[in-house]
């Protein structure tokens, strides 16, 4: 997940007036829950109810084994069918794909993408909760390139989808990582960009980190270890709440962590070079290669 609200939000989380203020992606982990859906394909398309249940089978068993260029290959061939199904799972590995892309302008692209699927899914079912989760991961992306009171108002539009997807699904939590890490980014800004801010454009989201840790601690207890980034998260927040011990125990697991993803690959260096910024480096030594 660069969930950087999307959650990109991006990796660099010092952000200031001159960056987006709205790129808070969340760290959507390539590797999400698979939640039950029903295969909604419609006329006029000639594609069969079985056909796409089959598709969809095949497309989550390369999700698992993270054959991301397979997936994409096998869900872009069906990326006009009217089904919701399909079009999230296009979002999500559009998503996946940009993840892995090192050129800015490809990548940026592919998020743009990856929206149009997310937007369609949410045209087709407003009730999935998959559907307002990528919707809300990806929405960000639209934003480039335009003013920073627009950039604001779609930092609260991000969080309602999230939101909406709890809701709609309440163990869901990838939804709940997502709203940690919002409300992560929104307490690091400072009071002098909150005032300015508010005396240029619009009043930036309150956020604290608090807040943040209960989000990200509720969405560890629902599924332990499923994303390094929600560790390091937490790691971070417990720092900035001057708790180090608990800092230390997380940002140690996220050290730890079996990389997957460019993002668990990301959060794992970020966390040894916290614990050894720390005086803890001597807890990396036997867990990094």
């Amino acid at each position: 997940m660069y969930f950087r609200f999307p959650i990109t939000f991006h990796r660099n989380l010092d952000l200031d007036l001159d960056q987006d203020l709205s790129t808070v992606e969340p760290a959507i982990p390539l590797l999400e829950p698979q939640l039950q859906g029903r295969c909604t394909v419609k006329s006029p398309l000639c594609h069969s109810t079985t056909i796409m249940l089959n598709v969809i089978e095949e497309a989550d068993k390369l999700y698992q084994s993270l054959e991301i260029n397979k997936l994409y290959d096998l869900l872009i061939k069906h990326k006009d069918v009217m089904n919701y199904d399909i079009q999230w799972r296009l979002a999500r590995v559009t998503h996946d794909k940009a993840k892995y892309e090192k050129d800015k302008h490809k990548r940026q692209n592919l998020m743009l993408e990856a929206f149009s699927y997310a937007e369609k899914a949410l045209e087709l079912n407003s009730n999935s909760a998959h559907s307002h989760r990528w919707y809300g991961a990806l929405l960000h992306f639209t934003t480039e390139g335009i003013g920073l009171k627009h950039k604001i108002k779609t930092a609260y539009k991000v969080r309602e989808h999230f939101d909406k997807a709890l809701e709609l699904d309440p163990n869901d939590y990838i939804s709940m990582h997502s709203i940690g890490y919002w409300c992560f980014v929104f307490a690091e800004r400072p009071w002098y960009q909150r005032k300015i801010a508010s005396a240029l454009f619009e009043a930036l989201p309150e956020a604290s980190y608090d807040e943040a840790l209960q989000w990200l601690l509720k969405a560890e207890e629902e599924k332990r270890n499923f994303m390094c980034t929600n560790l390091l998260l937490i790691g971070k927040c417990y720092q900035h709440l001057h708790n180090k011990e608990k800092a230390v125990e997380f940002l140690h697991r996220a050290a730890e962590y079996e990389v997957k993803t460019p993002d668990d690959e990301d959060s794992k260096h970020e966390a040894r070079e916290l614990l050894k910024h720390m005086g803890h480096g001597h807890l990396i030594q036997s867990c990094f290669h």
